[in-house]
């Protein structure tokens, strides 16, 4: 069943990877350098925006709608959720109103802002939908309607900076549009689910217990990556905030992807096995989970860090490109150690005690912010990439270590060195390459990578993957025989 998710899910997390990197590709040509560090800031704040209002609601809907299927509760459980968002959301827009009237801000940072905040609502109605979706185990749906979403935003967005001459508030306008496309599709569906039930206050109160210490947690991620940007800003200028951006985006974006495909296939199954078994049946499934989780990342982390140089040269502005050039591989580093971070907080998601995780998290989002201010005025932008490394590296050994009190998630050694020898062999081949022109090595010293690296996996038979490309061969062979 997983083996199935993953490739489901692997479809929207490419449509994400085209979206992004297209994204870096031409804001970072088209912007200038404060411009494009005026857009990433203002979208760190449209994020710390949806944490701060809906997101709670969001975490509720995934993680309460197996035991409401379970109990035959689901419209109630989506009659709350639709009246715990409504007041969120009204909320959020009346606040948000009021501050862009009574913020002494030029006209055009406004309407970027108003513009990021209308899609927070939009948004997070659209991840209460999918969410559900994913949770039901309705991966086909998921895949089409995210893809669709997220094709739809980037394409728009582009739009209007190239089309109609817009600034940093292009893409956010894209993304207000495309949300309410997506909403024509799926706010039925969620409004038939909700009809036929009410709001309960106590099951409110449940959802809201578990939601909102798991958005202080989110808050504090987000501080933890966004965090640095609005201290280089105050120390080095947007230009400099810009091309930290676009390194993180390379650097880290696609280590997001790859681990947010992962949990979409895994953390389903790794709920209903908790909610079968406890933690027994969940640590069983949490194996596997593990072994997706750093085999795909650590190749990918690793990749981007020797292929950093040709990578910038096609998806960076020339104007951003040797600073983010500088921090790519550090930050890649650092998204593999955030992946993991993910992994072992999962034993606090199982255990619902998102609570003790966010507090957890103060201690690297302190770590990042402090070292930045140390190390900005003395390394410069690679400070901050310094930084991030030792913050993440904190994170992901202290919610190893606490979240073992709750859910003891298994950390396989055998196939953790088996994956880095697979590694360090993958590298040896990608440098042992000569170097031929940026395109022509990203694709050549990519793919000879990527090669080297399935075939070691398959050699060392990491989670025996040796065993099953021998099954595969045993069941495609007659047909092969028979063409």
């Amino acid at each position: 069943m997983m083996g199935r998710h993953l490739m489901t899910y692997l479809i929207p997390n490419l449509a994400q990877a085209v979206a992004s990197f297209g994204m870096v590709a031409v804001l970072t040509r088209l912007l200038s350098d404060d411009d494009y560090g005026r857009y990433t800031l203002v979208y760190a704040a449209m994020t710390l925006a949806q944490y701060l209002s809906v997101v709670w609601i969001e975490a509720a809907a995934a993680r309460f709608y197996a035991d409401a299927a379970e109990k035959g509760e689901k419209p109630a459980h989506f009659a709350t959720l639709i009246a715990l968002f409504s007041w969120c959301a009204g909320a959020f827009a009346l606040i948000s109103i009021a501050a862009l009237l009574l913020w002494p801000a030029d006209l055009n940072l406004k309407i970027v802002v108003a513009a990021a905040f209308g899609s927070v609502i939009t948004r997070s109605l659209i991840k209460i939908a999918l969410e559900t979706r994913r949770m039901a185990q309705e991966a086909k749906r998921f895949a089409v309607v995210d893809t669709l979403h997220t094709l739809l935003a980037f394409g728009l967005g582009i739009g209007c900076v190239v089309f109609f001459a817009m600034g940093p508030e292009g893409p956010f306008i894209g993304m207000l549009i495309a949300s309410f496309v997506v909403l024509a599709i799926e706010g039925p569906a969620l409004w038939m689910a909700a009809r036929k039930g009410s709001l309960q206050a106590e099951r409110g109160k449940a959802y809201f217990a578990y939601g909102a210490p798991l958005a202080g947690g989110l808050i504090l991620s987000l501080a933890l990556t966004s965090g640095d940007r609005f201290v280089i800003a105050a120390f080095l200028g947007e230009g400099d905030v810009g091309a930290y951006s676009a390194g993180y985006q390379v650097g880290a974006r696609i280590l997001d992807i790859i681990f947010t495909w992962g949990a979409a296939a895994v953390t389903p199954i790794l709920i209903a096995a908790y909610e079968r078994g406890g933690p027994t049946e969940a640590i069983k499934a949490a194996h596997q989970g593990y072994v997706v989780r750093l085999g795909i990342g650590a190749p990918a982390a690793l990749g981007l860090a020797l292929l950093a140089a040709p990578i910038c040269e096609i998806l960076i502005g020339e104007a951003l490109r040797e600073r983010a050039i500088q921090v790519v591989p550090w930050i890649a580093f650092s998204a593999l150690l955030a992946g993991m971070c993910d992994y072992f907080s999962e034993a606090f998601m199982l255990s619902k005690k998102a609570l003790q995780r966010a507090l957890l998290l103060l201690v690297p989002v302190i770590t990042s912010l402090s070292l930045n201010v140390l190390l900005l005025p003395k390394f410069g932008l690679i400070g901050a990439a310094y930084a991030n490394v030792a913050a993440y590296g904190l994170g992901m050994t202290m919610l190893a270590w606490i979240g073992r009190r709750y859910v003891a998630l298994p950390i396989p050694l055998l196939e953790t060195a088996k994956i880095a020898a697979a590694c360090a062999l993958m590298a040896g081949v990608v440098l042992a390459l000569p170097s031929f022109g940026a395109f022509q090595d990203l694709i050549l010293k990519g793919g000879l990578g990527a090669l080297s690296y399935g075939a070691f996996v398959i050699l060392l038979n990491v989670a025996g993957a040796r065993d099953f490309a021998k099954s595969m061969w045993t069941r495609l062979r007659p047909q092969t025989g028979a063409l």
